[in-house]
């Protein structure tokens, strides 16, 4: 069973069905993260994986953003929902670490906020990315659990 931090998107709140999926799964941290107001450094954000100790980070949207950056310096796996690595309303421009770590990138093929062909084109060689054409910016609770669970099987059962 993996141990999770969720950080969740610009405009959505903490907890919620997707939460409530990954708890029954195994541990899962999902703080609120307020990405409008509060200026977020890489340190603070190291201090949040440190204290989570998680096996895996998942975001969505800014925060698939914040878990990508994460991931960079800490090494460790994260799973990107349209992933906000461009056009953000909200500018952080956090400098990246390490390159090698495992990253899966699920993109909304309908999505008109985080374009998902600028996002494969900036994403790097090594990160595995998942089409879904009928999704659009938001993730369906029944894509994320198909999502997960297909990636996650033999570790969430």
């Amino acid at each position: 069973m993996k141990s999770v931090l969720y950080l969740h998107g610009l405009e959505s709140k903490q907890g919620g069905a997707k939460i409530d999926f990954l708890a029954a799964k195994g541990r899962v941290h999902a703080p609120a993260m307020d990405y409008k107001t509060k200026t977020w450094s890489v340190e603070e954000l190291f201090e949040l994986a440190i204290k989570c100790n998680p096996d895996l980070i998942i975001g969505s949207s800014m925060g698939g953003y914040f878990a990508h950056v994460l991931g960079s310096h800490t090494r460790i796996e994260v799973l990107l929902f349209n992933p906000a690595l461009h056009s953000r309303s909200v500018d952080y421009n956090f400098k990246y670490g390490k390159e090698d770590y495992q990253r899966t990138i699920i993109l909304g093929m309908q999505d008109t906020v985080v374009i998902p062909e600028r996002t494969k084109e900036i994403a790097s060689d090594n990160a595995k990315i998942v089409e879904v054409a009928d999704m659009g910016h938001r993730t369906p609770l029944d894509t994320f659990k198909a999502i997960y669970t297909k990636l996650f099987a033999d570790e969430s059962t």
